[in-house]
């Protein structure tokens, strides 16, 4: 059987072009706002995690698309998608949480994304969404075969996952270190570790065709977006060594069923 490959998008565009990615950023610092309650905080420096995510949904997204985001959290990423017009469903575990997304999302079913009865959804949807969610999840094959069903044929997936291969992990393992953390790339709730090689692997197993993968290259007290673009690209020459987490554009495979 031969690697999974990333191949050119037939239907949604995998395209990012500069004026997304400025428009990208723009949303994300009008809608950053204090959130303790949120996975992580609102990250608007250029070309991480939250920049690319949301480029990455604006490129392949149609005006007034409509997502489903399955770990919404407070809705504090969703609140970006909404500011661009489109309309968010939500699927959360915490209902606290769920309750502050309903403040955002059109709807939020609360409940483990493993449950997720997929008849029950308001589909279809212009994009399934997982930030930084599916490696929370024991298999995340399943649940995104199940949630494809609710997918439009020209519909496309963005995922943001952590890059196990990061070369700072590679050292601790290779020191004999495997020490799990609150954040980040050995969270302690983490139940599957992805580098970009088993990434391709995921979207292939679960009926998609990667068309777009990025690295989000980490640069401590770097802001200037002129900069973090000249990192981005450098970094992005050798993504699964750099990239602290990938995101990644995939396409429903032709012949997939959900």
């Amino acid at each position: 059987m031969s690697s999974p490959e990333i191949r050119p998008a037939s239907g949604a565009s995998s395209a990012i072009d500069r004026p997304t990615f400025e428009r990208a950023l723009t949303l994300l610092t009008n809608a950053a706002q204090p959130d303790a309650h949120g996975y992580v905080g609102l990250q608007t420096v250029p070309y991480r995690g939250h920049h690319l995510l949301a480029s990455a949904v604006l490129a392949c997204a149609p005006p007034n698309a409509v997502v489903l985001e399955g770990g919404v959290s407070s809705g504090y990423f969703a609140r970006v998608l909404t500011s661009a017009g489109m309309v968010v469903d939500g699927l959360e575990l915490d209902p606290d949480a769920a309750q502050r997304a309903r403040e955002v999302c059109r709807r939020v079913w609360v409940g483990d994304l493993q449950a997720v009865d997929a008849d029950q959804l308001d589909g279809p949807y212009d994009v399934l969404l997982f930030g930084d969610t599916l490696e929370h999840i024991a298999d995340p094959v399943a649940v995104l075969r199940r949630l494809r069903g609710n997918l439009r044929d020209e519909g496309a997936l963005v995922v943001s996952i952590p890059n196990f291969s990061n070369w700072a992990v590679r050292l601790q393992v290779l020191a004999g270190r495997f020490r799990y953390t609150d954040r980040g790339i050995l969270d302690s709730t983490h139940l599957r570790f992805y580098t970009e090689k088993s990434v391709l692997e995921l979207f292939a197993a679960a009926g998609f065709d990667v068309v777009d993968i990025r690295g989000a290259i980490p640069a401590p007290f770097v802001r200037n977006v002129a900069l973090c673009r000249l990192l981005h690209r450098v970094g992005n020459l050798r993504r699964s060594l750099f990239a602290y987490n990938f995101v990644v554009t995939g396409v429903p495979s032709p012949g997939a069923h959900g």
